[in-house]
């Protein structure tokens, strides 16, 4: 059973088997990439069970990296694998002062300096120049809010899942 009270992360995905050798593709969620082997341990389900994940070795390759799970060996067996999500617990983390993650983000009241409600942040998108909040009130249209700290976003209060923004509706 998935441990609710720590919080489960997210931090990768293992896709197909790669060669006959029992290598796997594996993408990182993380910001820096090669973040992910940082973490230990990592998960992942199998029959909604969850099961420790030991990878052995690693190469990285373009946008994605290969991937050697302990004991697997072949293709077959690598092949157990696919499309099963890598997550970590969010007591891993280790976080200094008014730190947050992006999924402690989620789900956050967003209020301008005039003390108006504009929505719940449902979405973050990455960009090149900046990242998005994607705010959604009720069933009305979403409103895209730039996270450029101190010009739009003016305070995050990560346990009242609230955040301040300079912003008109």
């Amino acid at each position: 059973m998935i441990k609710k009270h720590l919080n489960p992360i997210i931090i990768g995905k293992i896709c197909s088997p790669y060669g006959i050798l029992g290598w796997n593709k594996m993408f990182s969620f993380t910001e820096n990439k090669k973040s992910i082997f940082k973490y230990s341990p990592l998960f992942y389900f199998k029959s909604n069970i969850i099961n420790s994940l030991k990878i052995v070795q690693w190469k990285s390759i373009k946008n994605y990296f290969l991937i050697k799970i302990k004991n697997v060996n072949d293709r077959n067996t690598a092949s157990l694998f696919t499309n099963k999500k890598i997550f970590i617990y969010s007591n891993q983390i280790q976080k200094k002062n008014n730190e947050y993650l992006w999924n402690e983000i989620l789900l956050c009241k967003i209020f301008n300096i005039n003390k108006n409600f504009l929505g719940i942040v449902v979405k973050i998108l990455r960009t090149y120049t900046n990242d998005i909040l994607i705010v959604k009130k009720n069933n009305c249209k979403e409103i895209l809010i730039p996270f450029i700290k101190k010009k739009i976003i003016k305070r995050i209060h990560i346990k009242k899942k609230k955040i301040i923004v300079n912003w008109r509706e």
